[in-house]
């Protein structure tokens, strides 16, 4: 039997999933390292209170772990999600849900990116310009990635490939993640800032790790199955 060379356009579709594929990787991985550093950042910070303060103060200016918490915390953590959304285009079934999701994965990492250059102020009580640019730049994080996890139950609806456990878990984790942030702001719960944003932050990025291994279980098979006879 004579094997033929897959054209271009033939190769193009194949390599598309397999960019996605690892793009998804990125997207399964880096959540729960952003988790294991902030607990291990909190740590080596004898005044830190993980339930108290806040994720940001551990970037904040009078952090003695500023410097990590800022590039290997939210700066790689925006770039994450910036490859989740690559993945969460290539690998969903097109369609008008899928690029409203993608759109907000896409702010929210680009936000989470540019958090890193502006330190929030001592105790993240946000003073001058640059603490002021903190809390701008931070909402697109804290708002775009549990909008789009909200979204994803449309999407994993319209896509067929997700039963309705996965469509109900998005929406209530990206209506929950939505619903602390309002909590924070108001300073309804006093001396538990900290414990309210890793309960609005923590499981939309822990839905982020989830979707990508979904992700990399769907298109394990069509990916491995050898391209059909002068394909």
């Amino acid at each position: 039997m004579t094997s033929h060379p897959r054209s271009p356009d033939a190769r193009a579709r194949a390599a598309a999933p397999a960019a996605g594929r690892a793009l998804a990787v990125v997207g399964a991985v880096a959540p729960l390292l952003y988790v294991g550093l902030t607990v291990v950042l909190g740590l080596t910070w004898e005044d830190y209170d993980p339930i108290r303060d806040t994720q940001s103060e551990l970037g904040g200016v009078d952090s003695p772990v500023q410097v990590v918490m800022n590039v290997a915390g939210f700066m790689a953590l925006g770039v994450a999600i910036l490859a989740f959304a690559g993945a969460y285009a290539m690998l969903l079934r097109p369609g008008w849900a899928t690029w409203v999701a993608t759109a907000l994965l896409v702010v929210a990492g680009a936000g989470m990116v540019v958090v890193g250059f502006f330190p929030c102020d001592p105790g993240c009580v946000d003073v001058t310009s640059t603490g002021r640019l903190h809390g701008v730049f931070s909402a697109p994080g804290a708002i775009g990635l549990p909008a789009a996890a909200m979204v994803s139950a449309l999407v994993f609806a319209r896509d067929g490939r997700w039963g309705t456990g996965w469509q109900a878990t998005s929406l209530l984790l990206g209506a929950l993640s939505l619903a602390s942030g309002p909590l924070i702001a108001a300073e309804l719960v006093t001396g538990a800032n900290g414990l309210l944003q890793r309960a609005a932050m923590w499981p939309a990025l822990l839905w982020m790790t989830a979707v990508s291994i979904r992700l990399l279980a769907l298109t394990r098979t069509s990916v491995d199955r050898p391209p059909p006879p002068g394909g």
